[in-house]
């Protein structure tokens, strides 16, 4: 059962390192390309399949604060990409991570995002597994053991 468990903590932790590849990658295209969001307010407000509701959140928020998302988007995606690959923060990572798919989904942007939308909700529910191999995890770990060695050392 133990060798079980490591396997599926692997298989996790590759997941959750290959999403934020995804992500990041997105993110450093978006800068790269100089990303405006401008030019896709008109096309999802005309758009049949985007609900009417995030129609108006587009053409209201997004569109009046176009220079905000142009920067907010590109690099909230290299953020997420950055947390998930090295495993700092990943609940958080994973969490914005599902916000901005559930967006580019209702948006009606449909390319990787629904496969980073399905492993992202995958990853939460399993999210210990996934960040055991993490920099975050590692940290607690080295804290956890440092205070073991001064409560011993102050017990002598």
């Amino acid at each position: 059962m133990k060798i079980f468990n490591r396997s599926l903590t692997i298989l996790f932790s590759l997941l959750r390192i290959g999403l934020g590849i995804s992500w990041f990658h997105e993110g450093l295209f978006k800068l790269q390309a100089k990303f405006d969001i401008s030019g896709l307010v008109p096309s999802v407000i005309n758009n049949i399949d985007s609900p009417m509701w995030y129609k108006t959140f587009m053409e209201h928020i997004v569109g009046s604060n176009v220079a905000v998302f142009n920067v907010l988007i590109p690099w909230g995606e290299l953020l997420v990409g950055l947390g998930l690959i090295t495993g700092i923060l990943t609940l958080p990572a994973l969490i914005a991570g599902i916000f901005m798919g559930i967006n580019y989904w209702l948006a009606d942007m449909i390319y990787i995002y629904p496969v980073q939308l399905a492993v992202g909700f995958v990853l939460v529910l399993t999210h210990k597994q996934a960040s055991y191999f993490g920099i975050s995890n590692g940290l607690v770990a080295l804290k956890r053991r440092r205070n073991r060695s001064k409560i011993s050392s102050a017990n002598v």
